[in-house]
C-alpha cells in the first residue's frame, strides 16, 4: 500500500510494543510515519513510508535534530503526533520509595512528551492543525501506592495533555489521552520479546473471565482513530479503555 505523503504522523517509542503497533496502523491508513525511539525499529524501517529516527527523547536537542533530518519533505504535512514513549518503574512500597525513582519516571514519561510537544507543535500549526494523542494509564488515579512513581508521572502527562488542548486550540490542534489498560507488551510481561499471540491472550483472558488484556494492534486502532479527530472534535479528553473507574 503506497503512503499518502500528504499526511504525516510522528510517533514516539516505536521500537516495540504500542508505539510500533501505532506506527504500523498509521502506515496501514496510508500515512508517512516518522518514528522516534532510542533503539530504532529495523522491521518498520523496511516499510515504505516509514522514517526511522533514532533519538533519545530526553535530549531536547536530539529530538530537534532528528525531526530536522526528515522535515524537508514532511514539515508542512504533520497531522498527528502520538506521545507513547515511556517506562514503568518496578513497584516499591510507598514508605520506601526513593525520590530518584520518581525523578527518572518523570524524566522518561513527562520530559520526553514535553520535548516532543515543543518540537512538533510548530509543524502541526504549519500544516493547518492536527492532533496530539497521549498514551496514558489508569494508574494515574493513584490508587496503587506501590506504583506511585509511575502513577504520578502519568498524572502529570494528563495535565500536560489538557494544557496542550488549551494552548494550541486556536491553531486547530486537538489533544486527547488514551488509557488502554493492560496491553500484552514487555511493560506488562517482563519476559515478553516480540508479539504475544492471540491464543495466549485469549487463554489469559479466559482464565480471568474477562477481556482486560489486549493486543498492541487492537490498542493502536483506538489510538489512531482518536488521533484522526478533526480540529473541531473532542479535545482535552481522557478515553478510558481500562475498565477502571476514573
Amino acid at each position: 500500500m503506497a503512503a499518502d505523503t500528504s499526511r504525516v504522523a510522528v510517533v514516539s517509542g516505536t521500537s516495540s510494543g504500542i508505539g510500533a503497533a501505532v506506527a504500523a496502523e498509521f502506515l496501514r491508513r496510508e500515512y508517512t510515519v516518522v518514528g522516534l525511539s532510542r533503539r530504532g525499529n529495523a522491521r518498520l524501517a523496511q516499510e515504505k513510508g516509514y522514517l526511522d529516527c533514532i533519538a533519545d527523547l530526553r535530549d531536547d536537542a536530539a529530538v530537534q535534530t532528528a525531526l530536522a533530518s526528515v522535515s524537508g519533505t514532511t514539515a508542512d504535512r504533520v497531522k498527528a503526533v502520538v506521545l507513547n514513549s515511556g517506562v514503568s518503574p518496578d513497584p516499591v512500597d510507598l514508605p520506601k520509595v526513593d525520590w530518584q525513582v520518581a525523578a527518572e519516571a518523570y524524566e522518561n514519561n513527562v520530559h520526553t512528551a514535553l520535548s516532543l510537544v515543543q518540537a512538533t507543535a510548530p509543524l502541526l500549526k504549519l500544516g493547518g492543525g492536527g492532533s496530539f494523542t497521549f498514551v496514558g494509564a489508569s494508574l494515574a488515579n493513584g490508587y496503587q501506592p506501590e506504583r506511585w512513581a509511575y502513577a504520578a508521572s502519568k498524572a502529570a502527562l494528563t495535565t500536560l495533555m489538557r494544557a496542550c488542548s488549551a494552548e494550541f486550540a486556536e491553531d486547530g490542534v486537538v489533544a486527547n489521552e488514551v488509557r488502554p489498560g493492560p496491553v500484552a507488551t514487555s511493560m506488562t510481561f517482563a519476559d515478553v520479546d516480540g508479539e504475544v499471540s492471540d491464543q495466549i491472550i485469549r487463554a489469559i483472558n479466559d482464565g480471568f473471565r474477562t477481556d482486560w488484556l489486549k493486543a498492541p494492534r487492537t490498542v493502536a486502532e483506538w489510538i489512531v482513530s482518536i488521533a484522526e479527530f478533526p480540529s473541531n472534535g473532542p479535545t482535552g479528553q481522557v478515553f478510558n479503555y481500562s475498565r477502571k473507574v476514573l
